[in-house]
């Protein structure tokens, strides 16, 4: 067995000196229009140590292309050697590179490939049925013919509904599924929105195993409006402002939902029984017959040491929506970063911020993001306020809040920053000739620095940049440096979010 080995090292090291817990490597960052680096992640737990169906695709827009790409680095692309009936070929463990420690049976860059994707990939976890989230899944169906069993596609019912009614239909590509008479190469597996109250315990409750060593808990989230209103086409979303009539998740799920409150200050941790309860934005009303898109935002969870990392599909803000739903995800994510578990937040960004607001079409800016971010930032000292008031010790205080839900308690306290002040942040994105530090959060309780910034040590991953193909400075670069402007900014002004910006690029890992 040999073993190949480069000066460049991957950076395995977690978030802040942290062991990590999660692998995350990027197979496509972009939005389009280049076909050849689209979304596309793979995910895997560390814990698992490279067994076999360890791997966990996120989104497929790119996938079979981009792998081979990276093995190219240690491997040629194609092999014309012809070994000896005699001789089986040398297996070669990677040391460098995004597949460091995993042994590669053959000896060109195409057929360890496959390998990989037979041997190690076993389900692919699908935000929504767009083209650049899953086409290089669909093509590269293909080579599914020699697996040991299907591959297994996780997702909404709504998102493989679309899969199976406008691609595996044997008109736009053969029905390869193993439903209505199909081939079988793949599976599905619906989740239920917010998790399966009936599964798990404690902070693993809900979660649904897609993969050895991982779990995960789905939320829609909105992702524009639809061209056509129903009935003019198939529906494919949710109503504009309007709670699912039967929602796809367990009902019993209300027990991961965060108990109303009563007072308007506690608003802002608290949902409804069902997650799809209306929020409107305040100038967003909702036009007769709307269609809004639905995406999903996943709660990936490591099984060995709960660490978990939060993975958006396309996402507009909630200030702009005619179905705002950020705050749901927002909600549960504060509570995981005030219980210490949360370490990365993969999030869309397609454009800078010289992108007008009616020309988003469903998606983020960095006026947009640091917004939702404050959002984020507020809901979590609220939760790490909480959590330390347990830990002092109220225990009079008797407590009927379910395992995976917030309940705070009933009694006058000065708020970090206040909800009403976080609502005014959402009623109005910054215009986009705007060079002013969008609207902040007052904290009552003095500057905010170092180690007491509410985001501090989360990474913030960029995803879904839309190329312009235009000469001069990349537009991720200009949509990095208006993210770090803002946070300086706001740092300035005591009100800094402490985390990190970075944006993906296919071919890098990155360590949860």
């Amino acid at each position: 067995m040999s073993v190949l080995s480069e000066d460049k090292e991957s950076a395995n090291a977690g978030a802040h000196g942290r062991k990590p817990a999660i692998q995350v490597v990027c197979l496509g960052s972009g939005g389009g229009p280049c076909e050849d680096n689209v979304t596309g992640f793979l995910l895997r737990s560390i814990a698992t140590e490279w067994a076999r169906n360890s791997l966990l695709a996120v989104d497929a827009g790119s996938h079979l292309a981009p792998i081979t790409r990276i093995l190219e680095e240690h491997f040629p692309l194609t092999y014309n050697g012809k070994p000896k009936a005699s001789e089986a070929p040398e297996a070669t463990v990677l040391k460098s590179g995004p597949f460091a420690g995993l042994k590669f049976p053959d000896r060109s860059a195409r057929a360890n490939a496959m390998h990989l994707l037979r041997s190690y990939i076993s389900a692919y976890l699908i935000t929504h049925p767009h083209l650049d989230h899953l086409a290089g899944f669909a093509i590269n169906t293909a080579a599914f013919h020699a697996t040991s069993r299907p591959k297994t596609v996780a997702a909404l019912p709504n998102t493989v509904e679309a899969m199976k009614r406008h691609i595996f239909n044997d008109v736009i590509w053969p029905n390869l599924t193993d439903e209505d008479g199909g081939v079988g190469f793949v599976t599905f597996q619906r989740l239920k929105e917010g998790g399966d109250a009936m599964v798990g315990e404690g902070e693993g409750r809900g979660y649904i195993d897609v993969c050895d060593g991982l779990g995960v808990r789905a939320f829609k989230v909105s992702h524009g409006v639809c061209t056509k209103s129903p009935p003019a086409h198939q529906h494919r979303g949710s109503g504009a402002g309007i709670t699912d009539a039967s929602p796809t998740y367990n009902t019993s799920a209300q027990a991961f939902a965060l108990e109303s409150s009563a007072s308007s200050t506690h608003r802002s941790l608290s949902t409804s029984h069902h997650f799809h309860t209306a929020h409107q934005s305040p100038h967003a009303m909702p036009l007769d017959g709307a269609c809004v898109v639905d995406s999903t935002a996943f709660f990936i969870r490591d099984d060995q040491t709960s660490r978990e990392l939060l993975f958006f599909g396309d996402v507009e803000p909630d200030t702009l929506s005619l179905s705002p739903r950020n705050q749901i995800v927002w909600t549960e994510a504060a509570r995981k970063i005030a219980n210490g578990l949360l370490g990365a937040i993969l999030i869309e960004c397609s454009y800078d911020d010289s992108q007008a607001d009616a020309f988003l079409f469903g998606h983020m800016n960095p006026r947009h993001l640091i917004t939702e971010l404050q959002n984020l930032a507020a809901l979590a000292e609220e939760a790490k306020i909480h959590r330390q008031m347990e830990e002092k010790g109220a225990k009079k205080r008797k407590r009927s809040a379910p395992a995976n839900g917030l309940l705070l308690p009933e009694h006058d306290r000065k708020r970090s920053r206040s909800m009403s002040q976080v609502d005014a942040v959402r009623s109005g994105p910054l215009s986009p000739k705007s060079s002013s530090t969008p609207r902040r959060c007052e904290t009552g309780i003095g500057v905010n620095l170092g180690e007491d910034m509410p985001l501090r040590g989360i990474q913030v991953i960029i995803i879904h940049v839309k190329d312009t193909l235009k000469d001069g400075p990349h537009v991720s670069e200009n949509i990095l440096s208006q993210l770090k402007d803002y946070e300086a900014r706001l740092q300035e002004q005591g009100q800094g979010l402490g985390c990190e910006f970075i944006i993906a690029r296919s071919g890098e890992s990155y360590w949860v």
